[in-house]
C-alpha cells in the first residue's frame, strides 16, 4: 500500500495539480517526451535481486535447452487463448538474442495471466526454482504499476481506454539484459499505450526525443534525473506510445544506445485490452549508425 499511495502521491504532484505544476501531463509530453515520478519502494536492492535471478533463469535455459523449447511451446499455447487479447501483443517469454549480430541482448516478457497459465497448465515449471523465483520476483514488483498507468489515462481523459472485464490496466513486464557487444542503429516507438522505465543500471545509455515532424540524431538526449538511483528509491519515466495516437498524443521515440558493458533494464508497458492498432504514420527516425 505505501508503494502505491507513494507512486501515485508523486504522479498526481508532477501532474495533476495545477496550483503546484501549472502544465498539464500532456503539454508535458508534447514539451519533454516524457515525465518522472519518484518511486520510493523499489530501489538497487529490489532491483539488483530481480536481476541475479534473471541471470539464474538464462543460466538455466541455456545450459537446458529443452526446458527453454518447453517454455516457447507454453507460450505458442498461450496466445492462442482468450487471455493474450487482453494485452493486444503476441509478445510473451523468453528471447534470446545474445548471438543475434548487433542485438545481442536477452529479454523476458512477463505477464501476471502468462505466469497463471503457466503454473495451472505446465506444473513441471512449478518445480524449478529459477523460473519460480524469477516469476515470483516479477509479479512483486509489477503488481502497483497498472495503478499508475491508469492515473496517467485519467488524468489525460482517456481512462477508458483500459476497460476491461479485469478491472485494471494490462501490464506487460519486461525484463532485458544487453551485452557489451549490443549495438541499436535507429530509434523506436513502443506498441503500448503507455511505457515506464522502471529501472536501469546504467541511465545516461536511454536516450530520448519529444515528438516532432522530423528528426536528427541531436534531437535525442538522456533525461536528467531529479530523483537519484538508490537503494530504496528509484526514478521511473513515463513516455506515451502508439496506442495513443488516436487520441492527438503522439509516442516519444527513444533508443539504447552501446555502452560497451552488460546493461540490465526493466520495463512495464501499458497494453490496451482486445485492441487493433491503427495503421498510422510517425515521422520517420534517423539512424545512428555513423555514431557508432
Amino acid at each position: 500500500m505505501k508503494f502505491r499511495k507513494s507512486l501515485l502521491l508523486s504522479f498526481f504532484l508532477l501532474c495533476a495539480l495545477p496550483s503546484l505544476y501549472p502544465v498539464s501531463l500532456a503539454e508535458r509530453f508534447k514539451q519533454s517526451g516524457y515525465v518522472e515520478i519518484c518511486d520510493e519502494t523499489h530501489g538497487t536492492d529490489v532491483f539488483g535481486s530481480l536481476y541475479a535471478r534473471f541471470d539464474a533463469l538464462i543460466e538455466f535455459l541455456q545450459t537446458n535447452p529443452v526446458w527453454a523449447q518447453k517454455l516457447y511451446v507454453a507460450k505458442e499455447r498461450f496466445i492462442r487463448t482468450k487471455d493474450r487479447s487482453f494485452y493486444s501483443t503476441d509478445f510473451f517469454g523468453f528471447y534470446d538474442e545474445s548471438e543475434r549480430e548487433g542485438r545481442n541482448q536477452i529479454s523476458f516478457y512477463y505477464s501476471t495471466h502468462f505466469h497463471e497459465f503457466i503454473c495451472s497448465h505446465y506444473s513441471e515449471f512449478n518445480l524449478v526454482p529459477e523460473i519460480t523465483c524469477f516469476f515470483q520476483a516479477c509479479l512483486e514488483i509489477q503488481k502497483s504499476y497498472g495503478n499508475l498507468c491508469a492515473a496517467a489515462a485519467a488524468e489525460l481523459g482517456i481512462e477508458a481506454i483500459f476497460a476491461s472485464s479485469s478491472g485494471h490496466a494490462p501490464i506487460l513486464f519486461k525484463v532485458v539484459k544487453y551485452l557489451p557487444s549490443y549495438v541499436a542503429i535507429r530509434p523506436h516507438y513502443d506498441g503500448a499505450a503507455f511505457s515506464l522505465f522502471l529501472d536501469s543500471t546504467d541511465n545516461q545509455s536511454l536516450l530520448l526525443s519529444p515528438y516532432k515532424s522530423s528528426f536528427t540524431i541531436d534531437d535525442f538526449f538522456s533525461p536528467p534525473r531529479e530523483f537519484p538511483r538508490g537503494r530504496n528509491q528509484n526514478s521511473i519515466l513515463l513516455i506515451p506510445g502508439v496506442f495513443l495516437t488516436e487520441f492527438s498524443i503522439q509516442p516519444t521515440p527513444h533508443i539504447v544506445v552501446q555502452s560497451g558493458q552488460t546493461r540490465y533494464a526493466t520495463i512495464a508497458f501499458a497494453m490496451r485490452p482486445n485492441y487493433t492498432p491503427h495503421q498510422s504514420k510517425h515521422s520517420p527516425l534517423p539512424s545512428f549508425r555513423d555514431n557508432l
